[in-house]
């Protein structure tokens, strides 16, 4: 039997509602913790006690706050019980002081693969990359990609990325470059491509779009129609390949909060569009929502992935991104 670590497992509790843990904790493990911040040993972490600020229910997997306990009840935030809101309408939306974070073992079950790519394409540039002292990570795409909302930018999928690069390719200098650019969608980005990404002669470049692509308007539809966001990638693919020697890897997108206004009903067709254009031009994909709508599927509540409880990924979130990136290594 093999234990697997599960590090920094977001939720948030409203009032003493079971949430569901991802895994099963494995009762010879380590024992489940509860913190404060997404950094174990950050001087501002606080440790919840089992039996005063929280409950453990073995038997169905699940964990809930006790009503007397520290942990922050989200029965107060002003999202709570909402069927439909226009977060424009709100000050704060932000999740982040409700958020609490779990370290615990698990027994290793098998995994949801979601790092696909051309086998042949993944060799090439992967011995390509061994050869190089100097390793350019260029990131292109909107706010998920910048690690919006996310204090501390070691916790984002990006500077995770560049880091699992680094130790693949110990023996080069891996540098990042961020050109992801909040509210985008992937018609901007393809105007800047020649500027930002092709000027930078990158090695590695990261595409993540359609989040801001599916909004949705009842007047217009969505921002960026599926057919126009795939020819938009197209084209970024075909200038890469023409204009650089760069890897290449398309990011599919996180599910938004579908109770958010401008939540459309076909995010997920933005996410087969990407599919297919890695299977058409030979690319590697990191499907992050494949493994998103894994955790929903397994129990995860919206707030419990979302920073701030609309479209942004918090730190468990982004480790989904990381975890897809890094089966590409």
């Amino acid at each position: 039997m093999e234990l697997q670590s599960q590090l920094g497992e977001t939720f948030v509790f409203p009032g003493m509602e079971k949430q569901k843990m991802r895994y099963r904790p494995h009762c010879g493990g380590r024992r489940l913790e509860l913190r404060s911040h997404p950094d174990a040993i950050h001087p501002d972490n606080r440790r919840f006690q089992l039996g005063i600020d929280y409950m453990i229910d073995g038997e169905d997997g699940t964990i809930y706050r006790m009503a007397t306990g520290a942990i922050p009840d989200w029965r107060d935030h002003p999202l709570h019980g909402l069927e439909r809101f226009d977060h424009r309408d709100y000050g704060m939306i932000s999740n982040v002081a409700y958020t609490v974070y779990a370290d615990y073992e698990y027994e290793k079950e098998q995994a949801v693969v979601s790092g696909v790519a051309n086998a042949d394409d993944v060799d090439h540039w992967q011995h390509r990359l061994k050869e190089k002292r100097a390793i350019s990570l260029v990131v292109l795409g909107d706010s998920i990609s910048m690690g919006a909302e996310i204090p501390n930018v070691n916790f984002t999928f990006a500077h995770r990325f560049a880091e699992q690069l680094r130790s693949r390719f110990a023996s080069s200098e891996v540098t990042l470059t961020m050109k992801a650019v909040g509210g985008e969608t992937s018609r901007r980005g393809l105007l800047r491509l020649q500027e930002d990404v092709i000027a930078c002669q990158p090695d590695v470049v990261t595409i993540g779009y359609g989040m801001n692509d599916q909004n949705w308007d009842v007047e217009r539809g969505n921002d960026v129609p599926p057919p126009e966001f795939e020819r938009h990638i197209a084209a970024m693919i075909e200038q890469l390949r023409a204009q650089t020697g760069a890897a290449i890897i398309l990011i599919t997108p996180c599910q938004p909060n579908l109770r958010w206004h401008f939540a459309s009903k076909n995010v997920a067709e933005y996410a087969d569009s990407l599919r297919r254009l890695a299977t058409q031009y030979k690319v590697a994909l990191a499907d992050a929502q494949k493994l998103w709508l894994a955790e929903l599927a397994a129990g995860k509540s919206n707030a419990s992935l979302l920073m701030n409880n609309v479209n942004h990924p918090n730190e468990y979130g982004h480790s989904l991104y990381a975890r897809a990136l890094a089966e590409l290594l």
